[in-house]
């Protein structure tokens, strides 16, 4: 289904090209300047647009809701309570005003799922401060990492869900910094890892600590190969640590993954291992569409589910393509590779983004991605297919997989068009990296953009959404009155006849027994299909087969039942399902299959073991 876009752009001037630029340190040139704040005329009215099933939000706001003119902020990194997925903080480098580029801490916090954000101000007013990098721990405590002018670090926390932080706690540092907290629940659960690069860095190549008490203090830094710079940090399912980024030690121009070789210790250093990793390219700075900043960062991120994927890395990010197969010349797209757990190789890179190749017409950068517990990658990125061939007219678009990266959704706009050149606080770039956190059923955003003319920082949730109707398949699926038959994770009435996986039939025996209480405990052999991951339990009167009913429809995978039993003479039957689809109901004398329950669980496919 195709949704009406629209853009709202107001006071927007067209840019031509600005000259590729050097990538600079972060440094303190200018002294503050007057906020943009004290001036109460200075508002307009906060930013929210709704485009097809999306709604951005602006975040950077006043008491009332609305913008203020003349400030800017960019470079946003979001957290997610694990605990209340609706409490939700973003920081980012805020400018009081775009005369001057001092910048601070900013950062805002929401309840409501980003329905309306509350930004109370600026970490320790009147400290430069840049780079901010967030995380959460499994206990919902916020942690914000942030880097000073003088090249070190300070990591705050707090414990009220964002309204209000610690003071700082040095944690060394050097220029582009990331943090990652352990969520894992294992003996590394709430350590935190901080990681930079050479530049400003404060102890030679020793470029990562670690803090093994929730904040209060941190280790000295250690080694950690290849030197990874300009990227992300993400933690394991099991603690293992990863750090992405380009090679640092400059003997390479391509991507890296380092990875923690000992399991989390207190006592223990961690010591890492480095991989080299190809995206089909390399990575993008200066020039382009973000004149003095990076084109994209690395981002690595791993899945700590429990499915079958659990503990897959992956690497994305908007890269300049190389000479590879993957497409001809094209000045930036979008790479994924995966790291495989068993062998620990790296796959070729696939290519998310499927625009028509318009040769160094078409930008997708700023790329951003993370993985649902659930498997589900999303990937986002800020894309100019639709801006008629001007490299600063884009759009936030929206991809996901669930295959572990081999295969891509179908890419779809999130935002209105705006221009990137416009805005600029005396600094001619968006920030180096926009983020996301993805939870089952949406992807939380944060990313800086112009829609009202100015540099600002917006959030927006992002799902897949087959049908338009503005709610995550994921939540649709959720509904027993919405099918997938087929396993492919889209409700069955946004495909022309799905192939219907079907389900098998409980092998061996089914046995009746009693429990306390004088109940009845059912057992019975697993089904003769492997992928079958649930039974329904039916109760009927003997010698009326079509008599029986639903006692329960799930058992949430279990293989035995307890059972209050009726009254008279009465039989049992178990139903294998999977898929949204029940299985064989057993056979009759002549061989035939029985028919299913009037009132059935799920309608049925049989899949015949063995067939």
């Amino acid at each position: 289904m195709s949704h009406p876009r629209f853009a709202i752009l107001l006071g927007l001037l067209l840019a031509s090209p600005a000259p590729a630029a050097f990538l600079e340190n972060e440094r303190l040139d200018q002294p503050p300047g007057k906020p943009a704040s004290e001036d109460v005329f200075a508002r307009s009215p906060g930013m929210r647009i709704l485009f097809g099933s999306y709604e951005t939000t602006q975040v950077n706001v006043d008491a009332a809701g609305r913008n203020i003119v003349g400030d800017a902020a960019n470079e946003p990194s979001i957290a997610v309570n694990p605990l209340n997925p609706q409490n939700i903080v973003i920081g980012w480098r805020q400018f009081n005003t775009v005369t001057s580029n001092f910048r601070q801490g900013g950062w805002a916090y929401t309840f409501d799922g980003g329905g309306s954000w509350t930004f109370p101000g600026v970490l320790t007013p009147g400290t430069f401060r840049s780079d901010p990098s967030l995380d959460v721990d499994a206990s919902g405590t916020f942690f914000y990492e942030s880097l000073k002018q003088n090249f070190r670090m300070d990591v705050f926390r707090s414990t009220n869900g964002g309204v209000s932080w610690s003071a700082p706690v040095p944690a060394f540092g050097g220029d582009k910094n990331w943090l990652a907290v352990d969520r894992s629940g294992g003996t590394g659960d709430g350590f935190l890892y901080g990681i930079w690069q050479l530049g400003g860095a404060c102890c030679g190549n020793n470029v990562l600590t670690r803090s093994v008490d929730h904040g209060l203090g941190f280790q000295p830094p250690v080694p950690v190969p290849l030197l990874p710079t300009f990227g992300t940090m993400a933690v394991g399912p099991d603690g293992e640590v990863y750090a992405s980024g380009v090679d640092g030690t400059g003997s390479t121009n391509g991507f890296v993954v380092a990875r923690s070789t000992n399991d989390p210790d207190p006592l223990i250093p961690p010591s890492f291992h480095g991989d080299l990793v190809s995206l089909g390219g390399t990575m993008g700075f200066g020039g382009g569409p973000n004149p003095g900043g990076l084109t994209g960062q690395a981002n690595v991120f791993v899945n700590t589910g429990q499915g079958l994927r659990r503990g897959e890395a992956y690497l994305l990010s908007s890269v300049v393509p190389g000479q590879t197969t993957l497409q001809p010349p094209d000045p930036m797209n979008v790479h994924v590779a995966r790291r495989e757990v068993e062998t620990a190789a790296w796959t070729p890179p696939v290519k998310v983004n499927d625009d028509t190749v318009n040769p160094w017409l078409n930008w997708q950068w700023m790329a951003a991605g993370s993985v649902a517990p659930n498997g589900r990658i999303d990937a986002v990125w800020l894309d100019t297919r639709n801006g008629a061939g001007n490299m600063n007219i884009a759009q936030l678009f929206y991809a996901y997989s669930w295959d572990g990266g081999d295969t891509w959704s179908p890419n779809v706009a999130v935002t209105p068009s705006f221009d990137s050149s416009v805005g600029y606080p005396n600094q001619a770039k968006m920030g180096d990296y926009m983020t996301i956190v993805s939870g089952p059923a949406v992807g939380d955003v944060a990313f800086a953009a112009t829609f009202n003319g100015e540099e600002d920082v917006y959030h927006v949730r992002v799902f897949p959404d087959c049908n338009g109707n503005g709610i995550s398949d994921i939540t649709d699926l959720a509904d027993p009155s919405v099918f997938d038959c087929n396993a492919n994770h889209v409700p069955d009435d946004c495909e022309t006849a799905p192939v219907c996986l079907g389900a098998g039939d409980v092998a061996g025996e089914l046995t009746l027994g009693k429990a306390a209480g004088g109940d009845l405990l059912l057992q019975w052999d697993g089904s003769c299909a492997g992928g079958d991951d649930d039974y329904a339990v039916y109760e009927g009167t003997l010698g009326s087969f079509g008599s029986r009913v639903p006692v329960s429809c799930t058992t949430g995978g279990g293989t035995s039942r307890v059972l209050t039993p009726a009254t008279g003479d009465t039989y049992y039957l178990v139903v294998p399902s999977h898929a949204d689809r029940e299985g064989s109901y057993g056979r009759d004398s002549t061989g035939s299959e029985r028919a299913p329950a009037a009132g059935a669980c799920l309608p049925q496919v049989v899949l015949h073991c063995g067939a």
